[in-house]
């Protein structure tokens, strides 16, 4: 509320009220402003004074002139009494405790100004220009019904006496009947369309503050959440600005790092010092660091890294990060996540361990059993019911022995590359070979081999571990087709390269599943849960085989159509 409302208008909001069932959002700013505006409405001792001092001031300043160049007319008994009344005006708006009064007394100021004024004007005294003070007090302050009064009292005691007798005036007293009310009037208007545009601004002003405030409001309540989540996840978080610079570490990550990151930190500062990269042995250096990376654009997906504690152990970290960016799209900054994966990846290395000692312990005496196998089944007085029991248990043997094979292979695969012994042989050759010992597989599988191998290919390699890499893969062929699909065999060879081909038209791998069914002992959903054997080493080991012969392996497959694995080998492979 301002002053230049009247008090009929009190009441009036600046937009409609809310009605009281319904909690809208805008209205809680409109209070605020109506709660700001109502300090200037009330009439304290302090502002009806000082609406009063310019007007106290100039009558000081006429009855010092008066007293000097007119001391006769401060005997009149007209202007003695306008002095008067202008002296008990300016007393009352001193003494009088408006605050407590109601709000349309404080008028009487100003009217009594007025009347003061008459009484100058009856003297002889040419003070209706003093009119204006008043009009302006009551223009401003009081709204349509102040400015209406103003006019009209104003007008009176621009004409004084002259108003009971009309006709009597003299045609020098126009300015003063007639163009001073006119003034007074144009005046008025002015201000009090000045002070209602004033009034509509100050209450849009102060509904933007209490939306400003609240906005400000929601921020912090909003700045406290994310603070309260940051430090109550176990994960590491890390927050940069647009030039690199470490604005937060939370923390889960601050009790990790300890003193060696600190807000206001560049990236650059001890980026990637202490960092490995998965392999746990080559450094990241300052161009690797996460954060160095992040910092400048790049996107990390789940990259595992190793930071050195320094106290001779390391701690494994899983890391993503991405940039943030502005509403207009330019770069604000980023944010990078560690998750400490040191208990999983220990436990990762102890299950290795296990299957690794378990399979050695294993081998041993299932290669005595196999010999004692071959020896039983040798003997040609064995009964035809006993052989064939021994030669169950035979091929279960072998695919045990094959099993622990890939195990120890994959275990090895950890500490060092997978040892080849190469020398010239005859791809063609390892393709029949490996066909002849599935035959037994896929006839029992009602599987259809086609072998379109047939002319000799003769590259450098490991023979057994090519061997190992065809059979799983015409394995996995055979084990995932249906009764009376087909498994094809084809093989390429340009100048530099040989591509062998293996195909089925078996179930298929959903897309999803395809990223990681290199990963060692990974096996797709579906395929777990259905009657299918394996643990999920056979294309890892393939892998590795092959990219240690310098090639690389390829997988294509369709969900309900079939699976393609491509391996392209070079024709002449380096020495290891």
């Amino acid at each position: 509320m301002s002053p230049g409302r009247p008090t009929g208008e009190r009441s009036s909001p600046v937009a409609p009220a809310e009605p009281p069932a319904t909690r809208a959002v805008p209205a809680r700013p409109a209070d605020r402003s109506r709660r700001v505006a109502a300090p200037r409405a009330a009439g304290g001792h302090l502002s009806v004074f000082l609406r009063q001092l310019p007007f106290a001031s100039v009558m000081l300043v006429i009855v010092v002139g008066v007293a000097v160049f007119d001391a006769l007319l401060l005997s009149d008994d007209h202007f003695f009494t306008g002095l008067i009344l202008a002296l008990a005006a300016t007393a009352l708006s001193i003494i009088v405790p408006w605050r407590r009064m109601p709000r349309p007394w404080v008028a009487l100021v100003p009217l009594l100004d007025m009347v003061a004024i008459a009484f100058l004007g009856e003297s002889g005294f040419r003070s209706s220009s003093l009119l204006v003070l008043p009009v302006l007090w009551m223009a401003s302050s009081f709204g349509a019904r102040g400015l209406v009064l103003a006019v009209l009292a104003g007008g009176a005691a621009a004409w004084g006496s002259d108003l009971l007798d009309p006709t009597g005036f003299e045609p020098l007293e126009v300015q003063r009947l007639f163009l001073m009310p006119a003034v007074l009037a144009a005046v008025g208007l002015y201000v009090h369309l000045a002070e209602r545009r004033s009034t509509a601004r100050r209450d849009l002003l102060g509904r933007q503050s209490a939306l400003v405030e609240e906005a400000l409001s929601d921020a912090r309540r909003q700045q406290r959440i994310l603070e309260g989540i940051l430090n109550t996840i176990d994960v590491g978080v890390v927050t940069l600005d647009a030039d690199g610079r470490i604005t937060t570490i939370n923390r889960a990550h601050a009790a990790v790092v300890g003193s060696r990151l600190k807000i206001g930190d560049h990236v650059t500062v001890h980026g990637g010092v202490d960092g490995y990269a998965a392999d746990g042995t080559t450094p990241l250096g300052t161009e690797g660091s996460p954060l160095v990376r992040v910092s400048r654009g790049e996107a990390l997906e789940r990259e595992l890294t190793w930071w050195d504690q320094g106290d001779g152990t390391r701690r494994a970290f899983r890391i993503s990060g991405a940039g943030l960016r502005d509403d207009d799209g330019a770069w604000a900054g980023a944010v990078v996540a560690y998750q400490d994966l040191t208990d999983e990846m220990a436990a990762l290395a102890q299950r290795e361990d296990f299957v690794s000692s378990v399979s050695h312990e294993l081998r041993s005496p299932l290669t005595s059993m196999l010999g004692y196998l071959e020896l039983a089944l040798d003997d040609p007085h064995l009964p035809g019911p006993v052989r064939s029991h021994l030669q169950v248990v035979e091929r279960n043997s072998e695919r045990l022995e094959r099993l622990i094979a890939d195990l120890l292979t994959a275990a090895e695969a950890r500490s060092a590359p997978v040892q080849l012994v190469r020398a010239a042989l005859d791809l063609s050759e390892v393709v029949a070979e490996a066909v002849q010992n599935q035959l037994p597989r896929a006839d029992a599988a009602e599987v259809t081999l086609r072998n379109h191998v047939a002319t000799s290919c003769v590259i450098g390699g490991d023979r057994t571990r090519l061997t190992q890499v065809v059979d799983n893969l015409v394995s996995n062929a055979i084990k995932y087709s249906l009764p009376g699909g087909t498994v094809t065999l084809s093989l390429e060879r340009d100048a530099t390269s040989v591509r062998l081909v293996v195909a089925d038209r078996g179930i298929g791998i959903a897309e999803a599943d395809q990223e990681k069914l290199f990963s060692r002992f990974y096996r797709a959903e579906t395929v777990r849960q259905g009657p299918v054997a394996g643990i999920g080493l056979g294309l890892h080991i393939s892998q590795l085989i092959v990219e240690r012969h310098g090639g690389r392996i390829e997988l294509a497959s369709t969900l309900g159509v079939g699976t393609t694995v491509e391996i392209v080998l070079p024709t002449e492979v380096a020495e290891a």
